[in-house]
């Protein structure tokens, strides 16, 4: 009203609509309000038509209550790989808060991996939703056993992640590019070396029943951890055979069953394989470190 009283012209009000996924649009409109009400409605029906309208806060987001500034932190990416809970499928859990729909868009990434979604639900607990699929191989009607297919199934879901939401990146421990060193001195003259803010730990165990041998693993995540572990366990000839594949933000949690030529690992091959993958591990992280 300002603007009309000094210029003698009707003010001009810009509504920033966002349609995932294509960026944000400006409408100059130089209406009246009920006229600006009614484009605004009318813009809105238009961008349904080409995807779902979404306005989403960023990941964490900065709140003042009486006087004191807080941070309020933003849901976790998980994406759960569990070939242990049904017998005839693999399944493939998805959470992000409530910000995932019906995920339409990783459903065809996971049909053009050549899998077949045999059934999916969707669980909405405590504000938040979780997206389970059971996928079989579409040739065979197997479950995903491969780990260089279990990891190629991960990492296209946590690249849709990326796309259509970008603000999981901050959450993610490859979805954003590592911060340049900024001090510098005479005995650190490439600045101070980046350390991992998740600790690495190894746990060996033999299953009740004592048939296989349980390797649960908790590291920083990154792509292609997965087929690189199942790698260096079979160079000392341990035998993989199912694995579950959790990622938590930026920490991998992964469980694998393994035997040693058909039976529980013994305990000097428990230490081989410790060593082993703790040795792999370290050397992995120091060459990511390098890398930046």
């Amino acid at each position: 009203m300002a603007a009309q009283l000094l210029t003698g012209q009707p003010a001009t009000t810009a509504v920033i609509c966002r349609s995932q996924p294509s960026h944000p649009r400006l409408v100059p409109c130089r209406l009246s309000a009920t006229r600006l009400a009614q484009a605004t409605t009318r813009e809105q029906a238009a961008s349904s038509r080409h995807g779902t309208l979404q306005c989403r806060p960023a990941v964490s987001a900065s709140v003042e209550e009486n006087g004191v500034q807080a941070t309020v932190e933003g849901p976790k990416p998980i994406v759960k790989i569990d070939n242990q809970s049904d017998r005839f499928a693999t399944v493939v859990s998805i959470q992000f808060g409530d910000r995932l729909g019906e995920l339409l868009d990783t459903i065809g990434a996971l049909k053009n991996l050549g899998l077949n979604i045999r059934r999916a639900k969707i669980k909405q607990t405590d504000g938040s939703s979780i997206n389970k699929f059971y996928i079989t191989d579409a040739h065979t009607s197997d479950k995903i056993l491969k780990s260089a297919r279990l990891e190629e199934i991960r990492l296209t879901i946590l690249n849709n992640l990326l796309y259509y939401h970008p603000e999981s990146g901050e959450e993610l421990a490859w979805g954003v590019r590592a911060k340049k060193p900024t001090s510098r001195d005479a005995l650190n003259p490439l600045g101070p070396r980046n350390r991992s803010a998740v600790s690495t730990s190894i746990i060996i165990t033999d299953d009740d029943d004592d048939n296989f041998t349980e390797v649960r693993i908790e590291t920083t995540d990154r792509p292609g951890l997965l087929t690189d572990i199942v790698r260096t366990l079979k160079d000392i000839n341990v035998n993989v055979i199912s694995a579950e594949i959790d990622t938590e933000g930026k920490v991998a949690k992964d469980h694998f069953f393994v035997t040693y030529h058909g039976e529980p690992l013994p305990s000097p091959m428990k230490q081989l394989v410790t060593n082993a993958l703790q040795y792999y591990l370290s050397l992995a992280e120091i060459e990511k470190e390098e890398s930046y």
